[in-house]
């Protein structure tokens, strides 16, 4: 094609860029007729039953969602149609078809970079799977960048060859070179550094993260050296414990200091009407001038709303939005928008989680420490990061996919989370060693973005005079001692146990640790972390809080023996793989959730009274365990283990008593050895409201022959 001379010399460039926007719009169509043909509910496709609900909350919010998607494909079409011609023109080939072959070039070197750096973006094509599985085996981030460098490299060349003389040549040449050596200099140079060096406290808490994967504790493997770092420099507290293995009723705890059946949220996806509202440390903060921020890439199970405390919340959407989003993979959000712009334009795809492949779990790491820096360069800050790697989709990022899971483990397994079902027998095709690599391959990932923060924080200036927290919210159970479910899904919330509740705990006051222990043994909880920010920031102790400062023992000092009340969560597992004969009652389907007019998820009504029913509940003091498991015959099973003799024990056993029964709000109330909800009336046929308890101790029988009244 010969282009006129005449003709306007911008001409040639508004043809090209309508080029790019119809091919942008025209790959926009692709993935939308793709999402529609893999089944995508709520998209055009009639839906009923409990699906209906669904619909009906997302189909408004969809046009403006689409048209922000399409608004990117767009851009980046014409961008890269821009960039195409361009090129094109420098080897004297401006035409149409050089443009469009240009383009498809550019737009495959940058899927060869996000398939290296992010191949769960790309697994669940057939088409492309031997090339996939090739590059996750043996691509490296320097393949397609080299190849990219050596095609400038050759239009330069090109470019500079067709220059009228060679000393102009040579004066180009220079200024490229000068360019490149400045900006090489101006990426090696930066680094914030601060000014005002106002109060700081940073909150980590890493999703899942079990204290076993810690060198300082045993871990075998180089999972977590970041973290293994800060606790070097930090008092690690070795018996941390939550009062409930799940994510949003332990940060729940966490933030107002309280047991699970007083703030009222006892599983996920809890009703706002359930909760019970009470002051969180982070309230305090906000009221002493402090500027309060809350950041998590994953809400479908865990988001803080206004009465958390923070000012600002930095998460994906709430409810039934989100839900769809794990179904809108538009994958080209992922190769074109996977940096700041992007992540401002298309947040619920870019800072999202729930979106394997799309979400580039490092560039969110960088654009939140550029924000936690920023805040403490305004003012007092609180700054709260729950880190969810370790969650589904579960999906590694380079170079993490290959640090542990086997490379002869089936593509699907090494890319992302596998289920099995948690029944006795039923494998799926896993392995413990597997899923527990993965997992490790997960955690690896989190500990990165952490030492992003970290190291931010230290090139600050920042790092020293902060207050820094890290914490798990819950730990993670592979079934290690269930050979029978090897290689069943993990889970966390079905089992009080050492593998669920022990959680990572470790404190790095402002100034250093001093002469406070690298480690303390004493039994400390999830509940004890916002009284302790608190002391240590010098604010005011939350009236009525179960939790108290560990600030004594970071100074040294003795302190009274703590206890821990825990109760299980909600969890797809039925507690009669785990207790033969437990009541299993509470309905595990997607009708027991309703979806609110604004979209929100909620457990319903039924389904919560079963859930409360079915919980274990316990006490324990780091030397043994007292649980009260709900039996199918309508009985209580108090079950010890452990030193259960002495007055130790006992001591714990009606501590347990008091902590269930010591409010008129609680969940349950003692009437005579028996454990009675009037609040909540159990419908007919499920379970008898009136539980008879009985007790049970190490080498005792399990069955009526045992009953002793409740306190004995």
């Amino acid at each position: 094609m010969v282009e006129s001379s005449s003709s306007h010399p911008l001409r040639p460039l508004v043809w090209r860029l309508a080029l790019g926007l119809g091919l942008g719009l025209a790959l926009f169509a692709g993935e939308t007729w793709w999402l529609l043909r893999s089944g995508l509910v709520g998209v055009d496709i009639p839906v009923d039953g409990p699906y209906a609900a669904l619909s009906a909350a997302v189909r408004p919010v969809l046009p403006g969602l689409l048209a922000r998607v399409a608004a990117v494909y767009v851009v980046a079409g014409m961008g890269l149609a821009a960039v195409a011609w361009a090129l094109a023109r420098v080897l004297g080939r401006g035409g149409v078809l050089a443009t469009l072959a240009g383009w498809l070039g550019l737009a495959l070197l940058l899927a060869w970079d996000r398939a290296i750096a992010r191949p769960a973006l790309f697994d669940d094509l057939p088409a492309v799977r031997p090339v996939l599985a090739w590059l996750v085996d043996h691509g490296e981030p320097w393949h397609p960048r080299l190849a990219a460098g050596l095609l400038a490299l050759l239009h330069v060349g090109v470019w500079l060859y067709r220059q009228d003389t060679w000393r102009r040549r040579a004066r180009l040449g220079g200024a490229v070179l000068a360019g490149g050596v400045v900006l090489f200099v101006a990426t090696r140079a930066g680094g914030w550094v601060a000014s005002d060096k106002h109060p700081l406290v940073v909150l980590i808490g890493i999703d899942a993260f079990r204290p076993d994967r810690l060198a300082s504790l045993g871990g075998t493997r180089a999972v977590a050296p970041h973290v293994d770092r800060f606790v070097a420099e930090s008092t690690l507290f070795t018996k941390a414990y939550t009062p409930v293995a799940q994510t949003e009723p332990a940060w729940r705890s966490l933030l107002t200091a309280r047991w699970p059946h007083e703030t009222g949220v006892r599983y996920a996806l809890t009703a706002e009407s359930r909760m019970q509202l009470q002051p969180t440390f982070a309230e305090t903060f906000a009221r002493a001038g402090w500027r309060t921020v809350f950041a998590t890439d994953c809400s479908r199970f865990h988001a803080e709303g206004p009465s958390s405390g923070f000012a600002t919340r930095l998460q994906p959407p709430r409810g039934a939005v989100n839900f769809l989003l794990e179904k809108l993979r538009y994958r080209a959000l992922g190769v074109f928008a996977d940096h700041a712009l992007g992540a401002a334009w298309v947040p619920e795809f870019i800072d999202n989680r729930a979106l394997a492949g799309i979400h580039d779990p490092m560039g969110y790491a960088e654009r939140l420490t550029s924000r936690l820096l920023e805040e403490a360069g305004q003012g007092p800050t609180l700054f709260a990061f729950h880190a969810t790697a370790a969650h589904f989709p579960g999906d590694p990022v380079h170079p993490f996919y290959r640090r542990f899971v086997s490379a002869s483990e089936p593509l699907e397994r090494r890319l992302r989370m596998h289920f099995a079902p948690v029944s006795p027998g039923a494998k799926g095709g896993w392995s413990r060693e597997g899923a527990e690599a993965l997992y490790d391959e997960l955690i690896a990932q989190a500990d990165a973005q952490v030492g992003l923060m970290l190291e931010a924080l230290r090139r600050s200036g920042r790092y020293d005079d902060a207050l820094i927290v890290l914490v798990s919210d819950h730990g993670e159970s592979f079934h290690e001692d269930r050979p029978d479910l090897a290689g069943a899904t993990p889970v966390h919330g079905a089992r009080l146990s050492e593998l669920e509740n022990r959680i990572l705990l470790a404190v790095k006051p402002a100034g250093g640790r001093g002469a406070t222990p690298a480690t303390l043994d004493s039994l400390v909880r999830l509940v004890d972390v916002g009284p302790t920010l608190l002391e240590l920031s010098g604010l005011p102790a939350l009236s009525g809080a179960d939790g108290v400062s560990l600030g004594p023992l970071l100074r040294g000092e003795t302190a009274a023996p703590l206890a821990l009340y825990a109760e299980t969560g909600f969890t797809h597992v039925s507690p009669e793989v785990f207790d033969e004969g437990h009541w299993p009652g509470a309905p595990r389907a997607f009708d027991a959730y309703r979806i609110r007019p604004d979209g929100v998820v909620e457990l319903s009504d039924t389904a919560h009274t079963a859930v409360v029913l079915e919980k274990d509940r316990g006490a324990y003091d780091g030397q043994r365990w007292w649980v009260d498991r709900p039996r199918a015959d309508g009985s209580v099973l108090r079950v010890c283990t452990g030193d259960c003799e002495g007055l130790d024990a006992l001591a714990l056993e009606a501590w347990l008593d008091a902590v269930q029964g010591r409010t008129g709000a609680g969940d349950s109330r003692k009437v005579a050895g028996h454990v009675d909800d009037p609040r909540h009336p159990v419908p007919s046929g499920t379970v008898r409201p009136s539980q008879q308890l009985l007790r049970l101790r190490p080498g005792q029988h399990p069955g009526p022959a045992h009953p002793q009244p409740r306190g004995g």
